[in-house]
């Protein structure tokens, strides 16, 4: 499970790892952060089924709205994704073919 800390609105995912069968797996997490023009953005997880995005392990999850899907040149398929975090308003890419990653950039 991962252990999700906040520090001044910013969300980091720590220790990402489960233990299958002896083997171990390890994720980079999700988090939100805040660029050098002082603009939150990231990588959070798509939950699709219950229309949300949120941390590796699903114990954080935001209400969002998944809107238009495309497929881009090299045939992967992506959807945008909106959503609220603590009144910032984001928008992301959901990359749907290969993964549940969403990336998301402040918009407002």
């Amino acid at each position: 499970m991962a252990n999700t800390i906040e520090i001044n609105g910013c969300l980091i995912d720590q220790d990402c790892t489960i233990e299958h069968e002896g083997k171990k797996f390890t994720s980079g997490g999700a988090f939100i952060g805040k660029d050098k023009n002082d603009k939150f953005g990231g990588i959070v997880y798509a939950y699709e089924s219950t229309k949300q995005v949120g941390n590796w392990d699903g114990s954080i999850k935001i209400n969002a709205r998944f809107g238009m899907t495309w497929q881009n040149n090299m045939g992967d398929i992506r959807q945008s994704v909106y959503f609220t975090y603590e009144s910032v308003n984001f928008y992301g890419v959901y990359y749907k073919s290969g993964s549940d990653i969403v990336r998301c950039r402040q918009i407002t």
